[in-house]
């Protein structure tokens, strides 16, 4: 009987208690949560793009029991942030980036190629409940085939790229791509630009772009742009002395670096396992060496210009240093002695050659008093008593005191020059020169160039290695000092007359100082 006294007063008592706490209000204080949804119906779950493609996606947000505005926002106390890093399946990556800040999202994606997460994050910042939304990005390789135009951009040097069916074998859209090496590695080439060049030399297994600054040569990858080497680590012994001049890539499966006067040579026709790098420079007696190497050789592994002693001077095949050409020329009357040139050297493209598969190298020289000559030289062929095959007067030529840059069709004899203002063809076996391009308003030109690149060998070049209309399009870049603009203004040409093809000029703009111009072949790695 007691017991049972005991539990139901025990039963009273924690009945009273429970009781007193359910009405006990007055000491907390209770916030109702409004909720925040994401609505991702229709939407896809996982997108793949191709690289600088453009992402869009557009949730719905509800929150208090309305649809949100995606383009005003009614609500101020919530955020929405879009965020983008790698998956576990890119776990070398480590960057994370904010990529928006919009219910929809609308971004290039630059980034590098690789599986990425997408975040969207809906924040009440009242009260701090944040609401998710995932998406799954693979971004794929974009850089096949294009126009690569390096520029000075913000202190440094970036390149850019024009995508479109007059350059590319395989149809294509037509896009614009900007800023390729910073976007890739995060920061731009540091110097102003130099030269760019697509290699082959190294063969199907390790393609590279390489660029050439003031201050740095690197090698890239073709595919994402990404760094492969640069100045301290493309050389085997890094020099003591950091003053790269230029970069060049031969047919003869070479590769140059001509650094502070010295030259050093990567030669792919030596057999060697693993990473490749430029050896030590070339000994020889020899000046000041222009910033050149002949684009095409044979007999010789390459062939450079001293500026003091104004001469040819060439490296044999397996050669460690820079010698005198042996053979005494004999050149034509309208040829030169490559020997005894007597000019200083300017600026050279490979052009036209009266040998199948071969190219002769036209080259601006000015002598002491000024006057400036085009001369052609064919430095395929090897130790011959005519090296030197033409030279024409170009001091009657327009505008000839402010060249600053040329290049030669290697289909026909079409020879182009230009000024700030004017694009001239000098049309040397006529002794003519027209004008063929004016610089549009406040624009100066800055640099020109015909799709090609530097093979000669048209069986080889069908497959893989020679652009599409080959030397049938002339590309003319500018630049607006006023804007800080640069453009890059693509036309066909008549391969045999040189006129410009009327009706064929495209303008694209957006790229900063255009000083060096080339194209990228697709590299399959």
């Amino acid at each position: 009987m007691k017991r049972t006294v005991y539990i139901a007063s025990l039963y009273l008592t924690l009945l009273l208690l429970f009781g007193a706490c359910s009405k006990d209000k007055g000491n907390y204080v209770y916030t109702s949560l409004d909720k925040v949804t994401i609505d991702v119906t229709g939407l896809a779950t996982s997108y793949s793009l191709l690289r600088f493609d453009t992402l869009r996606i557009k949730p719905v947000v509800k929150y208090r029991g309305e649809t949100i505005n995606p383009d005003a926002p009614q609500f101020k106390e919530l955020s929405f942030t879009w965020e983008m890093y790698p998956t576990q399946i890119s776990r070398t990556i480590q960057e994370k980036y904010t990529i928006g800040n919009t219910i929809p999202l609308k971004v290039a994606l630059d980034e590098k190629e690789a599986v990425w997460e997408v975040l969207l994050t809906v924040t009440n910042t009242n009260t701090g409940v944040k609401e998710f939304a995932k998406f799954t990005v693979a971004i794929t390789p974009s850089l096949a085939e294009g126009w690569m135009v390096m520029y000075e951009k913000d202190g440094g040097t970036d390149v850019g790229m024009i995508v479109n069916n007059e350059i590319s074998k395989t149809n294509t859209s037509e896009r614009v791509l900007y800023d390729l090496y910073s976007a890739s590695n995060n920061v731009p080439l540091e110097g102003t630009p130099g030269s760019i060049i697509s290699s082959y030399a190294s063969g199907p297994a390790t393609l590279k772009i390489y660029a050439q600054t003031s201050a740095d040569v690197v090698s890239i990858n073709p595919t994402t742009f990404q760094k492969i080497d640069d100045f301290s680590t493309i050389f085997w012994s890094k020099p003591l002395v950091k003053a790269p001049q230029m970069i060049k890539a031969t047919e003869k499966r070479k590769e140059f670096v001509i650094n502070n006067n010295k030259l050093h040579i990567i030669d792919y026709l030596i057999l060697g396992n693993g990473r490749r790098a430029f050896e030590n420079p070339l000994s020889g007696n020899y000046g000041t060496l222009a910033p050149w190497v002949a684009s095409t050789t044979t007999a010789f592994d390459a062939v450079v210009y001293d500026q003091t002693n104004k001469k040819f001077m060439k490296v044999i095949a397996g050669g460690t240093e820079i010698i005198p050409i042996a053979t005494t020329q004999t050149p034509a009357a309208i040829g030169f002695d490559v020997n005894n040139v007597g000019m200083e050297f300017e600026m050279a493209d490979l052009g036209y050659s009266t040998i199948a598969n071969s190219g002769w190298e036209n080259m601006i020289m000015k002598d002491a008093a000024g006057k400036r000559f085009l001369t052609i030289a064919d430095f395929k062929t090897g130790e011959i008593s005519t090296i030197g095959k033409e030279k024409y007067d170009m001091s009657n030529c327009p505008e000839i005191g402010a060249i600053n840059s040329i290049t030669a069709s290697m289909s026909s004899r079409v020879f182009y020059y230009s000024s700030p203002s004017h694009v001239y063809q000098f049309d040397y076996t006529a002794g003519l020169t027209p004008v063929r391009w004016n610089a549009p308003g406040n624009e100066k030109i800055t640099n020109i160039a015909l799709q090609k690149h530097y093979n000669t060998n048209a069986a080889l070049g069908v497959v893989l290695y020679n652009p599409k209309n080959f030397c049938k399009i002339l590309y003319v870049a500018t630049y607006n000092e006023t804007t800080k603009i640069g453009s890059v203004y693509q036309m066909e040409i008549n391969l045999t007359s040189g006129v410009i093809t009327p009706g064929t000029e495209k303008k694209y703009t957006g790229f900063g100082k255009i000083k060096a111009m080339a194209w990228k072949p697709y590299f399959i790695l």
